[in-house]
C-alpha cells in the first residue's frame, strides 16, 4: 500500500489529468491509425519481387487465364501489378456494371500504352483519352450508327446479302471469302467511302485489313514488354527486345491510309461523282475544315469500316461453325422459316419478330463464343484511390472488362458450354443468385457494351443468318477436328471446312 502511494506522491490533479489525457490520446491515435490503413487490394496471383506480374498477363486467350483466375482467388475483381502499373480484372456483370457504368465518370478514360501511341493510334475512336476529341469521335458515331439511321440501309442489306447466297451457290468451300467481301462491300458503300469492292483483291479493302490486324495486336494486353516497361522504347532496335521497327512501320501505313481512303472521297465531292455515305456527308457539311476535323473524319470512316468488318465477319463465321457442329438446331431454325416465309422465299427485316428461334441462335452465336472476349482498357482517372467493396483500386489503374466470363458464367447462363438457343426462350423470371441480371439475359448487352455500331451488326447478322439458313444446309466438319478459336483482341475459328449444299429450293431460286 505504501509503494503505491509512493508513486503518486507528489503529483497534482493537473499533471495527473494530463497523463490521462495523453494515455487517451496515444490510445485514440493507436486505433485511428489501425483504422486509416488502406485498404486491401482485390486477390491476384502474387508475383515476384519488383517485377510483380509482368511475366504473367496473358498474351494469348487472357480471357480464359482471367477467368480461371478468378475461381482460383475466389473472386470476381483480381488484381495485378507490372513494374507499379496497376490492372484490374472485372470478371462479373455485377462489377462490370458498379464500375464500368455506374462510376463512367472516372473510368471512361483509356490507358496510355507505348505500342499504341507509338504505332501512331492512340488518335483513334477507340483508344483517344477521354476529353473533347472523344466526345467527337461518340457523336459523329452515335449520329451515323443511330437505330434511325441503321434502318435506312436494311433495303440493301437484303440485296446485298443475295450476292453472298449466289457465291456459296458457287464455290461453298470459299464461305470465309464470301462473307469477309459480303460485310466489306455493304460496309465500304454505306458508312464509309461510297467505295464499290472491285474483287478479291481490292486494294481499300486490303488496306483496312492489314490496318486493323496492327490495331488487333498493340491493342493486346500483355502482348509487348514495352507496354509494361516504356523506357525500353529508347533501346536500339537491334537489340530484339520487342517490335520496334513493326510500330514503326505500322505508323507510315496507318498515316498513308487515312490520308488516301479521305482524299479519295474529297476528291469525288469537289468534282461532283461522289456516291452517298458518311464519309461524303462529312466532307459536305463542312466546307472548311480544320486540321482537327480532318483528322477526326478520316479516322471515323476507316475505323468504322475496320472494327465493323472484323466483328460481323467473326460472328458470321462461328455462326458457320456452329450450324456445322449442331444440325438439329439448324433444322429447328430452318422448320421455323419455312413456316413463316414460305419454303424458297427470301427472308426480310419485317420477318424478324416472327422468328423468335433464329434470334435465339444469333443470341447463342453471340453468347459462346464472342467476338471481343476481353473489352478495350478503360483506365480509372482520378487524383484519388477508388474504393469498391472493401478493395481498394489503385488511381491510374488498367481496367479490363472480361466479358467472355460473364457470358460463361453458370449462375447467370446454366450449361454455359453448351450451344443452347432454347435458353432464350425459357428465360427465368428469377434473378441469378451473383448478381441483379436475370438468367439468360440477352447476351447483346456484354457482347457490344457501349459500341456504337452493335445496331449494325445485329441488323447484318440477322439477315445473313436468316438467309444462308433458308437456303443451305451447312455441315457437317470436313476438316479434322473441330478448330479452335484465335487467341486475340478479336476471336474468330481457326481454319475450318464444312460442307455447304444448297436445299432445294436455293437451286431453284438462284438457278
Amino acid at each position: 500500500m505504501m509503494l503505491t502511494s509512493s508513486l503518486y506522491e507528489g503529483v497534482s490533479p493537473t499533471q495527473s489529468f494530463i497523463v490521462a489525457a495523453g494515455v487517451a490520446l496515444l490510445i485514440i491515435g493507436i486505433f485511428n491509425g489501425f483504422r486509416n490503413l488502406p485498404l486491401p487490394l482485390p486477390p491476384g496471383p502474387k508475383g515476384y519481387p519488383i517485377i510483380k506480374n509482368a511475366f504473367d498477363i496473358p498474351s494469348k486467350h487472357a480471357w480464359l487465364k482471367y477467368h480461371e483466375w478468378s475461381k482460383q482467388f475466389g473472386s470476381d475483381v483480381l488484381h495485378l501489378s507490372a513494374m507499379g502499373q496497376s490492372i484490374v480484372v472485372l470478371n462479373s456483370a455485377r462489377s462490370i456494371h458498379d464500375l464500368l457504368e455506374s462510376r463512367s465518370a472516372i473510368y471512361s478514360d483509356r490507358p496510355w500504352t507505348a505500342m499504341i501511341n507509338e504505332a501512331g493510334y492512340r488518335d483513334g475512336p477507340l483508344t483517344v483519352s477521354s476529353g473533347p476529341r472523344h466526345r467527337t469521335f461518340r457523336r459523329l458515331s452515335s449520329e451515323v450508327l443511330s437505330p434511325p439511321r441503321v434502318q435506312e440501309w436494311r433495303t440493301l442489306q437484303e440485296e446485298k446479302v443475295q450476292i453472298l447466297v449466289k457465291e456459296l451457290l458457287e464455290k461453298p468451300q470459299l464461305f470465309r471469302a464470301h462473307i469477309q467481301r459480303f460485310i466489306s462491300s455493304l460496309l465500304l458503300e454505306i458508312i464509309s467511302h461510297g467505295h464499290t469492292v472491285e474483287g478479291d483483291d481490292d486494294p481499300f479493302v486490303r488496306n483496312a485489313k492489314e490496318l486493323s490486324n496492327d490495331f488487333i495486336e498493340f491493342t493486346t494486353p500483355g502482348r509487348h514488354l514495352v507496354d509494361i516497361l516504356p523506357i525500353l522504347w529508347f533501346v536500339p532496335s537491334w537489340v530484339g527486345l520487342f517490335s520496334k521497327k513493326k510500330a514503326i512501320a505500322a505508323r507510315k501505313k496507318l498515316r498513308e491510309g487515312l490520308h488516301w481512303s479521305y482524299r479519295q472521297v474529297e476528291e469525288q465531292v469537289a468534282d461532283g461523282t461522289a456516291r452517298p455515305s458518311f464519309a461524303a456527308s462529312l466532307i459536305e457539311r463542312n466546307s472548311s475544315p480544320s486540321q482537327e476535323d480532318i483528322s477526326i473524319y478520316q479516322w471515323i470512316s476507316l475505323a468504322t469500316y475496320a472494327a465493323g468488318v472484323d466483328t460481323s465477319s467473326s460472328a458470321l463465321t462461328s455462326f458457320i461453325l456452329s450450324m456445322a457442329l449442331n444440325p438439329d438446331k439448324q433444322r429447328k431454325a430452318q422448320a421455323e422459316l419455312d413456316r413463316v416465309i414460305g419454303s424458297g422465299s427470301h427472308p426480310t427485316f419485317q420477318h424478324r419478330s416472327n422468328l423468335p428461334y433464329v434470334e435465339s441462335i444469333i443470341k447463342e452465336v453471340y453468347r459462346l463464343n464472342p467476338v471481343c472476349p476481353l473489352a478495350l482498357p478503360h483506365a480509372l482517372k482520378s487524383r484519388r484511390d477508388d474504393e469498391y467493396r472493401g478493395w481498394r483500386i489503385p488511381k491510374g489503374s488498367t481496367v479490363i472488362a472480361n466479358s467472355w466470363a460473364v457470358l460463361h458464367d453458370a449462375e447467370l447462363y446454366p450449361s454455359p458450354f453448351d450451344f443452347r438457343p432454347e435458353r432464350f426462350l425459357e428465360r427465368s423470371l428469377g434473378e441469378s443468385s451473383s448478381s441483379k441480371e436475370p438468367m439468360d439475359p440477352d447476351p447483346r448487352k456484354f457482347t457490344f457494351g457501349s459500341c456504337p455500331g452493335q445496331f449494325l451488326v445485329d441488323d447484318t447478322m440477322f439477315i445473313a443468318v436468316a438467309t444462308v439458313l433458308a437456303f443451305f444446309n451447312i455441315g457437317p466438319l470436313t476438316s479434322d477436328n473441330e478448330p479452335g478459336y484465335t487467341p486475340y483482341l478479336i476471336s474468330q475459328p481457326e481454319a475450318f471446312a464444312c460442307s455447304i449444299t444448297p436445299r432445294t429450293t436455293a437451286d431453284q431460286k438462284f438457278a
